[in-house]
């Protein structure tokens, strides 16, 4: 698992030593060139001092033995270190590393310091020349004087590479003193920067299941408030959903409580029936109650499915003419058992929504139109496409409406609001039922934006209900 304080740590300190080894190359090629810069022009000042000391009185200067290039003694001895430690007040421990030479017109060596050798330093041209002698490199200025003398003047090339790597040492050296510092100032800033990602973590990690309260989001950084404010958007969907889940479960148990002290009372009584005819009697009603507690787990399964704080489910094009004709002929066996007339007329007409939902919503209507007209009555199903403005401030201009109108008794203005309350079920009725099939096209409309209107049906006199969705192309 990446940590963000680890990644952090090693990109910053690994950064650091990069950049300081960078920085190190960097100063030992601007301190070489600086170092060759100096040295060639001390070269070629040194002959130019050299010249103009000697040269006048070359011819003049006695040799011992005859013929032999006069030889200028240098400090001996050895010595290591830097700085004033190298100087003494007989001379300076580089003067072995620092020779000249100085010839003829013809070549021959006139004069030299007894740290170099006897071979030519350089060839008898002028400028700057590097070459190795005696398994040592060498750089040298020559100059020609203007009585025609050669001087060269010539250095060890280590010379050049210890004040290099001592400049770049100079550098470096508080840069590594100040690496381990750096390095504990980046985990200490780094750790106090992420502490409020830390306590938010422990505060989600010490939640106890059921609590969902949102997370504080005062003094949090704004590169998590985001987060934070995800997280607590999460916590109350998971409050609604934990509430819907208990909701049902509570409603579920209210509910089935009844209707499953009936069955073990019919099972009973159908064990203990003494005659046929007692024994047919608590068949039909056991079975008339397992019918009713199966259309009720049914109703609340959807109901639930339906609630507003559910997910939402996937809008899909759907014929819902189609539809609306499946669930009619679904439920014409219904209709035929007891008698009622059940006519369908549809228009072609098309919905986005979640096929479920819609198919609940059509069945929920037409079997609460048939529960409640009583025998030998009638039902009307229509299916239309209407245009215009259904409500105010709506841009919809195209409606599926759907029109569902019985011949029942109808419901009183005043009741016609609570009929859409769960496991409302109107006194006097006669209708055995669970309460929840207005509740559940209640609940799928709201879930398609659509509208839903009660009154009285003006040719058949029961209950006419209207709902409206939108009307895809």
């Amino acid at each position: 698992m990446t940590s963000i304080r680890r990644l952090m740590l090693v990109s910053l300190i690994g950064t650091v030593s990069l950049v300081t080894v960078v920085a190190a190359g960097f100063s030992y090629r601007v301190g070489l060139q600086e170092a060759g810069e100096l040295f060639d022009a001390k070269l070629a000042h040194s002959a130019r001092v050299l010249s103009s000391l000697v040269d006048g009185s070359l011819q003049d200067i006695p040799r011992h033995p005859p013929g032999e290039p006069l030889t200028i003694e240098v400090w001996h001895g050895e010595a290591e270190g830097k700085g004033d430690e190298l100087a003494f007040t007989t001379g300076h421990a580089y003067e072995t590393k620092l020779a000249f030479q100085v010839r003829d017109a013809a070549g021959t060596l006139l004069l030299r310091s007894q740290s170099g050798p006897l071979q030519a330093l350089a060839p008898l041209r002028p400028g700057y020349a590097d070459r190795t002698i005696d398994g040592r490199q060498w750089r040298t200025f020559t100059m020609r004087s203007r009585n025609g003398f050669w001087y060269q003047t010539g250095e060890v090339s280590d010379i050049r590479a210890e004040i290099a790597e001592e400049i770049a040492f100079g550098t470096l050296l508080p840069l590594l003193i100040a690496l381990p510092i750096l390095a504990a100032l980046v985990w200490w800033i780094v750790t106090w920067s992420l502490r409020d990602l830390r306590r938010v973590s422990a505060e989600i990690g010490e939640r106890a299941p059921e609590r969902m309260t949102p997370l504080q989001i005062e003094r949090v950084p704004v590169e998590i408030e985001r987060l934070v404010v995800a997280i607590n958007s999460l916590l109350a969907r998971l409050q609604s959903a934990l509430s819907r889940e208990r909701r049902f479960v509570a409603e579920a148990a209210h509910e089935l409580r009844t209707p499953i002290a009936a069955l073990k009372v019919h099972a009973d009584n159908l064990r203990t029936a003494r005659d046929a005819a007692e024994t047919e009697e608590s068949r039909l009603r056991l079975d008339a109650g397992i019918e009713r507690i199966e259309r009720l787990v049914s109703q609340l399964l959807t109901l639930n499915r339906l609630e507003p704080d559910a997910a939402m489910p996937a809008s899909v094009p759907i014929e819902f003419d189609q539809l609306v004709c499946q669930q009619t002929e679904a439920l014409r066996a219904l209709a035929d058992v007891r008698r009622i007339a059940l006519d369908a007329r549809t228009t072609a007409v098309r919905v986005m929504g979640d096929g479920p939902a819609l198919e609940s919503l059509v069945r929920n209507l037409i079997d609460n139109a048939l529960r409640y007209t009583p025998e030998g009555g009638r039902v009307r199903v229509a299916l239309e496409r209407e245009s215009g403005l259904l409500e105010p401030g709506r841009l919809q201009t195209s409606w599926a409406t759907l029109c569902v109108e019985d011949s029942g008794p109808g419901v009183p203005p005043e009741a016609r609001d609570r009929i859409f309350e769960r496991f409302h079920r109107e006194p006097g009725s006669g209708v055995e039922g669970s309460g929840l099939g207005l509740a559940i096209v209640r609940e799928a409309l709201a879930l398609h934006r659509g509208t839903i209107k009660l009154d009285a049906s003006p040719d058949l006199g029961g209950l006419r209900i209207r709902i409206a969705l939108p009307a895809s192309a």
